[in-house]
């Protein structure tokens, strides 16, 4: 095998790594942040604890304002100069970095504080929320420090710490929120239990980014204000991208708001909560492979690393999207109740649509842009899709109501795919393998019918138990199906499944599970070898 080989096979082995901690953390974390919320409901009853999730609107809204994509450009930085050994420079830009966003988010608090009562009257019609709210505004100043940390340890690759971060402010939440709503603090208690976990869990990512800061300190060299402009220059498009799409979400909801009853927008958003399955198997990876990019100056090994990012991400994503678009009805029975069925299913159906790009570069390209340094594309991309959205939004919901809301989503974002791909290129030359992406779509098409059959076969009145065993039956046959289709295929060769059990064999978490899949994999291989000769 030669160097470049090996540097790969190095790089996508961390990202597998690293995306399966980051996934771990925020599944852990997911489940924490839930129950805090439904223990806080139950203890604040409907009234207060409506007031409660719309305090948290203005500190919401003030975070748009903070860190200009800085924690993005330590994050690329780091990774790509900590790998070339040109290291001088990065106590100094981590330095400047942190300062910036700390000052800058400093400032937002202190307007925030001032404005405090126009912005509850314009933000939540509720002037009177003013005392609740401001207790909540520390957070802007704590979460950017948060963000600005995470920047630099994703950087250095050090995806446990994110993860334990992650997990640590939902676990402060969910003792700190509840407890003081009990000792009698009321609304205030619960929001205060919010803030005081952000404190925290700042305070504990500030540990984790000293540590690298004081290692790097000793070979520092000044750069004056360059570095902190650099940075800035970087991440602004990352910035204007993230508040563009904050708009587009804003007219998404006013012109639902316009086509749909409250019935209708309820469906719509449970479909959008039941994309979480989806998106917390996807935000891991897009978020490994960012600084995996970054480690790559030859255009050579990025159109491999780019071919090979795509793969393995269809390879997790297409079927996840597969199996809950088709499942969809149960699961909408399971998690939200019968009353969900009528609407719910077909909306998050069109939505999961979306994630099916992921064959073509989808949530890999951003990530490729951002490691290359090419952040104006992402912001391109941005406005391929907010211009396509507004544009075709209001005729085909027009006719179609909310289902041509979701199909001009879906056109957007495939506008959206195709003007990033034509520029990946148009600059470095990226191909995709297309033989892999259709297999792979066509592997989880072919495995979802079985399985639906096994579902409807199964089919009988139940509670919530009975559902669940029956996904499960089903889950089981789709994924045999799959694993058995992929080396059949040739989708997956004896490489790949080297990848994988090095990646993962030192995980106890998923250990067992990695080595009889790659078994298994590894007989199916085989027996197709001696076919084949």
């Amino acid at each position: 095998m030669s160097r470049n080989s090996e540097g790969l096979l190095i790089v996508a082995e961390e990202v597998a790594r690293g995306a399966l901690y980051l996934f771990s953390g925020s599944v852990l974390a997911t489940v924490l942040s839930a129950l805090c919320g439904i223990a806080v409901a139950r203890l604040l009853g409907p009234d207060l604890y409506g007031a409660y999730s719309l305090a948290f609107t203005v500190a919401s809204f003030l975070m748009i304002f903070t860190g200009f994509g800085v924690n993005s450009a330590l994050t690329k930085y780091i990774s790509s100069h900590y790998k070339s050994g040109d290291r001088g420079s990065l106590a100094e830009m981590i330095k400047s970095g942190v300062l910036f966003v700390v000052l800058e988010s400093l400032l937002i608090y202190l307007l925030g504080y001032v404005f405090i009562r126009d912005l509850t009257a314009w933000l939540v019609n509720r002037p009177e929320l003013a005392d609740s709210a401001v207790i909540l505004l520390p957070i802007v100043v704590f979460q950017a420090l948060i963000t600005v940390s995470v920047g630099v340890l994703l950087g250095f690759g050090d995806m446990r710490r994110i993860a334990l971060i992650n997990i640590t402010q939902q676990a402060f939440r969910l003792l700190l929120a509840p407890l003081l709503v009990v000792l009698g603090m009321g609304l205030r208690g619960a929001l205060l239990g919010n803030t005081l976990a952000y404190i925290l869990s700042a305070a504990l990512a500030t540990v984790f980014l000293y540590e690298y800061y004081s290692l790097l300190s000793r070979e520092s060299r000044s750069s004056g204000n360059r570095d902190l402009l650099k940075m800035i220059a970087y991440g602004v498009p990352l910035y204007i991208s993230g508040v563009v799409l904050s708009l587009v979400d804003v007219y998404r909801n006013v012109l639902l708001s316009r086509i749909a009853s409250d019935y209708v927008i309820g469906s719509f958003n449970a479909a959008y909560r039941f994309l979480t399955i989806i998106t917390i198997a996807i935000t891991p990876i897009s978020t490994a492979l960012f600084p995996a990019f970054s480690k790559f100056s030859d255009s050579e090994d990025l159109r491999k690393m780019f071919v090979i990012s795509v793969k393995y991400t269809s390879l997790i994503i297409a079927p996840i999207t597969v199996f809950v678009a088709t499942m969809s009805r149960e699961i909408v029975a399971v998690l939200f109740g019968r009353e969900y069925l009528v609407l719910t299913p077909r909306f998050f159906t069109l939505a999961a649509l979306n994630y099916l790009y992921v064959v073509v570069g989808y949530m890999v390209l951003g990530s490729f842009f951002s490691g290359v340094g090419k952040t104006r594309v992402n912001l391109e991309s941005t406005l391929v899709y907010s211009a396509v959205f507004i544009l075709l939004a209001p005729a085909i919901s027009q006719y179609l109501g909310v289902d041509g809301l979701l199909y001009a989503i879906i056109v957007a974002n495939g506008a959206s795919t195709v003007y990033a791909l034509y520029v990946a290129h148009r600059e470095y030359k990226i191909k995709l393998d297309y033989y892999y992406s259709l297999s792979i779509l066509g592997a989880s098409l072919l495995s979802a019918i079985p399985a639906r059959a096994l579902l409807v076969l199964l089919s009988s009145t139940g509670g919530v138990l009975l559902n669940l065993v029956k996904l499960l039956a089903s889950g089981l046959l789709f994924l045999l199906l799959y694993a058995t289709l992929l080396p059949v295929l040739r989708v997956v060769n004896k490489s790949d499944i080297e990848l994988v059990a090095s990646a993962f064999s030192n995980i106890k978490l998923v250990a067992l599970l990695v080595r009889l899949v790659v078994k298994y994999e590894e007989k199916l291989l085989s027996k197709l070898v001696q076919y084949t000769v």
